[in-house]
């Protein structure tokens, strides 16, 4: 799951014990926020933003990731409840196992009030997949991170060349030919 930034001892401690229990899987919470009305304009977080943020350069069809990281400079946390984008199909946030397969995250992904949320190649990251046009460098790509408040936010990065964040997929033969990003 991915984590906010926490102090360098506490981190380190919360960061060798998931590595040492891996990717055990974790409930999402059940949230008691009443859902947004059909007719309920969503409202754009500006407390949201993201610092050198940047994703993958990739083929129409193919898979990449976005990095970067997320700060909330609001006083409330800020639960993600999905993620969009119109230059992929599918977009999810994905973390990396101890044993360096890529997957879905299962249970609640926050945004700490006043905190970060760090997203890595070979981490934790958001995932396009299915992309709708070729991400070459120099382009940008935007995704819609959506809150469970019913709040949202759009997030504009560049694109850049990447040789790395070349991760198995777990389970790739749920995925077709998107094995790595």
């Amino acid at each position: 799951m991915i984590r906010p930034a926490l102090g360098s001892t506490t981190a380190a401690a919360i960061a060798v014990a998931l590595l040492l229990s891996g990717c055990a899987g974790s409930e999402s919470r059940t949230s008691t926020a009443p859902e947004p009305a059909a007719t309920e304009e969503r409202a754009e977080v500006s407390s949201v933003t993201i610092d050198a943020g940047w994703a993958k350069a990739a083929e129409a069809d193919g898979m990449t990731g976005l990095f970067g990281t997320l700060r909330n400079e609001g006083s409330d946390d800020l639960v993600i409840s999905g993620v969009e984008s119109d230059a992929a199909k599918t977009v999810e946030l994905h973390e990396v196992t101890a044993d360096g397969a890529m997957q879905e995250i299962t249970g609640d992904v926050v945004i700490p009030a006043g905190g970060t949320l760090e997203l890595a190649p070979g981490s934790d990251h958001i995932m396009l997949m299915g992309l709708t046009r070729e991400l070459l460098a120099g382009d940008d790509v935007s995704v819609t991170v959506t809150f469970e408040n019913g709040d949202t936010v759009r997030i504009t990065v560049p694109v850049k060349d990447y040789a790395g964040a070349n991760e198995e997929y777990a389970g790739a033969e749920d995925h077709g030919e998107h094995g790595g990003h």
